[in-house]
């Protein structure tokens, strides 16, 4: 019998997974004062990192969870950072760094709720 998917509950997930995403990545920001951004780029990566995240989901959905989370934390991280360098004009050296950061973050937050959130 093949699985029915939940996408009302694969949306809130991804939400979670953006919450905390952002959550940690705003800490990430207050390390340094060259890594500070104006209050309108988290609120901002909750609503894109969520648009991101959930279209992405809609292609993935039927992956392994490694594979899923790989491919929707990639996404969402150079969907996010494009954004960044074309429409807000972050430098090209901020941006390449915050990539990094926000693949190293979202692919455990969403590894595990791929692999342990069996209804999505």
């Amino acid at each position: 019998m093949k699985k029915r998917t939940n996408y009302f509950l694969a949306f809130l997930v991804i939400l979670g997974i953006i919450l905390i995403f952002t959550g940690v990545d705003y800490l990430a920001h207050l390390i340094s004062p060259d890594y500070s951004v104006p209050s309108y780029y988290f609120k901002n990566k909750i609503i894109f990192g969520t648009i991101y995240g959930f279209i992405a989901y809609l292609f993935i959905k039927n992956q392994a969870p490694m594979k899923k989370a790989l491919i929707f934390s990639a996404t969402i991280s150079i969907l996010l950072q494009l954004r960044y360098y074309f429409i807000e004009h972050y430098s090209l050296e901020f941006v390449l760094e915050f990539l990094v950061i926000h693949f190293a973050i979202l692919l455990p937050l969403s590894y595990l709720a791929f692999k342990y959130i069996k209804r999505i």
